[in-house]
């Protein structure tokens, strides 16, 4: 039997799902429109799919009126989101553009985007086809591009997801009847899809390291196993306090800047500060939540008086972590909430 790639909302709201299970091979459902409305059938929706075991994704219509809008929206849109979703896509139609208005649209649409994306999802745009060509909105940046045309001609972009039927231009699915009905159109396949989340935004130091809750890196002696690395306590002035002999990665708990071969690093309690000299490191970074310019306040330390600003135009590697604020670098200091650190 073959097997379609379907996204439902709260219109295909009378489904028999033993019917149509055999069928689909990826379900893509509606969470929202806008903030303000919940899509009333996507726990259902979701529900169903798990229950036969078919994956599923995630997408908001936009109904922001301006780019901090579109942000409010993409962080309701990923609360609302269930965490098994392969993948989340903004979906941008006329009401799109009707509530934001085409100056800031494809600023607003890339902020929604990037929102998610920092959070660690893999992000699509879906962008009606009369519009993509205008308004900028061929500039937005996403993981994969989803456009309808519906008919025999394929769409006129090159994008990797093409709905070529809706409900009413002959959309059927036995278990459902009238369904958005898509296509695989690029070279990614379906696998690429349904593989789940890419929660590794580019790292410079390990592509694939997870986001990382506590610490500020890993360290790994330099030294074959059985060797010993002194440990100390008091940095400033430090008095031996043990060895370590075991050739493995440490979490990096934080840091005193010393200067050249006096820099340390702790490695547990005050008792396990060790010289940076003897370790190989993973440093964490810290990336923006928002798009490249957004303005993120610094401290001269944690909790402490405001300094300017930093843009997120790059990852910031941490160099001390401590009451839900990172270093970063040059005692400047900014607030966890606002970055994602891998």
């Amino acid at each position: 039997m073959k097997k379609h790639i379907i996204d439902i909302s709260k219109w295909n709201d009378s489904i028999n799902w033993d019917v149509l299970a055999p069928q689909v091979s990826l379900a893509i459902c509606r969470v929202q429109y806008g903030s303000d409305t919940v899509d009333g059938l996507y726990k259902q929706h979701v529900a169903q799919l798990e229950k036969r075991g078919i994956p599923h994704a995630a997408y908001a219509y936009g109904c922001y009126v301006s780019v901090n809008d579109a942000i409010v929206e993409a962080n309701d849109f990923m609360k609302r989101t269930n965490s098994n979703a392969k993948f989340l896509v903004l979906d941008c139609e006329d009401d799109t553009l009707k509530s934001c208005g085409p100056d800031n649209l494809a600023a607003a649409s890339q902020a929604f985007i990037d929102t998610c994306k920092a959070a660690g999802w893999k992000v699509g745009f879906y962008v009606s086809h009369h519009m993509y060509n205008q308004y900028g909105l061929n500039k937005v940046k996403a993981d994969f591009l989803w456009i309808p045309r519906y008919g025999s001609n394929k769409p006129a972009f090159a994008c990797d997801l093409w709905q070529y039927a809706d409900g009413e231009t002959g959309g059927w699915l036995d278990g459902v009847g009238k369904v958005d009905l898509n296509v695989l159109n690029g070279d990614k396949p379906l696998s690429w899809f349904i593989g789940g989340n890419d929660l590794n935004p580019i790292n410079p130091i390990d592509p694939i390291q997870p986001i990382q809750k506590e610490g500020i890196g890993h360290a790994t002696s330099k030294y074959d196993d059985g060797y010993g690395v002194n440990l100390y306590e008091n940095p400033a002035d430090p008095i031996f306090a043990g060895r370590i002999t075991q050739k493995i990665p440490y979490l990096i708990h934080k840091g005193y800047w010393g200067g050249g071969e006096k820099n340390m690093i702790c490695l547990g309690n005050e008792k396990q500060w060790a010289y940076l000299k003897h370790f190989d490191v993973q440093w964490f970074y810290a990336y923006t939540k928002y798009w490249s310019g957004y303005q993120i306040r610094t401290y001269d330390g944690p909790n402490g008086n405001d300094t300017g600003f930093v843009d997120g135009s790059k990852p910031y590697q941490l160099f001390n972590r401590q009451d839900g604020h990172i270093d970063i670098d040059g005692n400047r200091w900014i607030r966890e909430e606002h970055v994602i650190i891998k």
